[in-house]
């Protein structure tokens, strides 16, 4: 059931789960979304979905996705949508690496991605290992546990 007025501090989750669109297409899998320095990862809309209602994620704002092939996307929690009309459209592997070592998931796991050698890794190749170190992290180390340091065990 749809409720026509929201207050915005409340979830976008609470009223639209399982509703989320994409908006002209879809995005190539997996995703990323970066929710305030908190970051969800997803291998298709489903999973994408479940993880992003784990998290208190306001539906005031917009958010960036990168996909798979380092495409720019937005989440407009308020529209429940992923659309690829941003201004942010090409992302580079620098960009997906230091989005992802400054993220809390990687400092509340001590995952560190190494920027060595990226001349020989493709910019899919690299966001398929962002996301999946975000699933190590997010199963080894839940969302609401205190920060680890790197090397730290």
């Amino acid at each position: 059931m749809h409720r026509m007025f929201r207050s915005p501090h409340e979830p976008w989750y609470s009223w639209a789960m399982g509703e989320l669109k994409c908006v002209f297409r879809r995005p190539c899998f997996p995703i990323i979304c970066d929710v305030d320095g908190e970051l969800v990862a997803g291998g298709n809309l489903q999973q994408f979905e479940r993880r992003l209602g784990k998290r208190d994620v306001p539906s005031d704002r917009t958010f960036k996705i990168v996909d798979a092939r380092g495409e720019g996307w937005v989440l407009y929690p308020e529209l429940s949508a992923i659309s690829p009309l941003t201004l942010d459209k090409r992302w580079t592997k620098a960009r997906v690496i230091g989005m992802f070592n400054t993220s809390a998931n990687a400092q509340r796991a001590g995952h560190q991605y190494p920027q060595r050698s990226l001349a020989n890794r493709r910019l899919d190749a690299v966001i398929r290992d962002v996301a999946d170190l975000l699933n190590q992290a997010e199963q080894t180390v839940p969302p609401d546990a205190p920060k680890r340091r790197a090397g730290e065990r």
